[in-house]
């Protein structure tokens, strides 16, 4: 090979590493792309004028009360991670936790950066717990979370007799993402280990992957217990409930009618399951079209479902800012203290 061909293992890190961004720009640039149909699919039939006398409808009091409940509700979610991290034997305050919380949720929607809020809370958790601990306690809180949901959704849906193609596709996905989260929760407590080749273990990368899947399978194992899985769905519950009252008070508000608080959590079930499809920028879109197909068939206009949808941009945007200064006035800790993943 000459000197002009020669790959230098410098140089084959580089190259992988760009491969690497490229893949995730083109997923980005996809995932715009998508955003941008979706958002266009949802304007172009609503009558705009009527969207604007609905918001100037509400009051500055449902505002301020519901963004107060909307950032109790984070603390509430916080607090079902905290109770996955008992379970794995892993003592945290809820109020450390709250702020890596909303630090990610910054992170994840206005940083520059290609930072997500799992990624953030797993580094400020691992410092203290290791990282691969770090990260399976917030992988398996986001399984149990989306699980809680599909599963209340599914009960919700044949308990209110709620009918049409719509529930009926609703219903045959919430059971499919169920299953998935279960299926998942099943194999982080399987020896997924065993499952690598014998010629791979022999090489340090492979005795590597080796290692993390055991690590991994040993902390889920202690992870998923009968108090997380039962902190997940009472949360899962109480946070929906509240999530229902909020939407309730927008539509008396602003258009004097609303469905009923189950039927309108059975309908936020679904709508939230649907929007944490990674295949759109932050859920831009696709969120907004779950609105608008999930709450029609709850009487809800297209107008008043585009708005409540708008409202959660709102409160990101209300949490995006408290985590932004919570981050700038993070304490500073010595890097010498940092526990070894």
């Amino acid at each position: 090979m000459s000197e002009d061909q020669a790959t230098f293992p410098g140089q084959e890190q580089q190259q992988k590493a760009g491969a690497k961004k490229g893949r995730r720009a083109l997923f980005f640039a996809l995932q715009a792309v998508l955003s941008a149909v979706l958002v266009y699919l949802v304007a172009r039939g609503l009558n705009w004028s009527s969207l604007a006398e609905m918001a100037g409808r509400l009051s500055p009091g449902f505002f301020i009360g519901a963004s107060l409940l909307s950032i109790l509700i984070t603390v509430l979610y916080t607090a079902r991670w905290q109770q996955v991290l008992l379970s794995m034997g892993h003592r945290a305050p809820l109020s450390g936790l709250t702020r890596q919380n909303f630090v990610g949720i910054f992170f994840n929607n206005f940083a520059p950066s290609m930072l997500g809020q799992d990624a953030v809370k797993t580094y400020y958790l691992g410092r203290d717990m290791g990282y691969v601990a770090a990260g399976v306690s917030v992988l398996v809180d986001k399984i149990l979370g989306l699980g809680g949901m599909t599963v209340l959704g599914a009960a919700l849906i044949p308990l209110l007799g709620l009918s049409g193609p719509m529930f009926t596709a609703a219903l045959t996905a919430a059971l499919l993402f169920s299953l998935a989260a279960g299926l998942a929760l099943l194999s982080m407590r399987l020896p997924m280990e065993r499952l690598i080749p014998g010629f791979l273990a022999r090489w340090s990368l492979g005795q590597r992957i080796v290692e993390l899947a055991a690590r991994s399978r040993a902390n889920a194992g202690s992870a998923v217990t009968f108090r997380s899985l039962a902190a997940s769905l009472v949360t899962v519950i109480v946070c929906m409930g509240l999530t229902a009252c909020i939407y309730a008070w927008f539509l008396t508000e602003a258009t004097g009618t609303t469905p009923g608080l189950a039927q309108l959590m059975c309908a936020l079930c679904l709508v939230y399951t649907v929007a944490n499809l990674p295949v759109s920028v932050n859920g831009i879109g696709l969120r907004e079209q779950a609105h608008a197909l999930i709450l029609a068939g709850l009487g809800v206009p297209l107008e008043a479902a585009v708005g409540l949808s708008l409202l959660q941009y709102l409160f990101m945007t209300l949490q995006s800012l408290i985590g932004w200064g919570l981050w700038i006035t993070r304490p500073r800790r010595a890097e010498a203290g940092a526990v070894q993943p």
